[in-house]
């Protein structure tokens, strides 16, 4: 599979909730915002899915 690197910029606030939720995981605060955006993208593709049935 593709792989592509993004960039985000984040609230002071975002970013701190993240650090703080990675420090208490015990795990890089980017693998936080990896699973954060695999699950939009999943989020995503199930509208996409839905839109195109109730559009037949």
């Amino acid at each position: 599979m593709p792989k592509i690197k993004i960039e985000a910029e984040l609230s002071d606030t975002l970013f701190r909730a993240y650090e703080a939720e990675a420090r208490r995981q015990g795990v890089k605060m980017e693998v936080l915002v990896e699973q954060t955006v695999k699950c939009l993208l999943k989020e995503l593709e199930r509208e996409e899915e839905d839109h195109e049935i109730t559009m037949v």
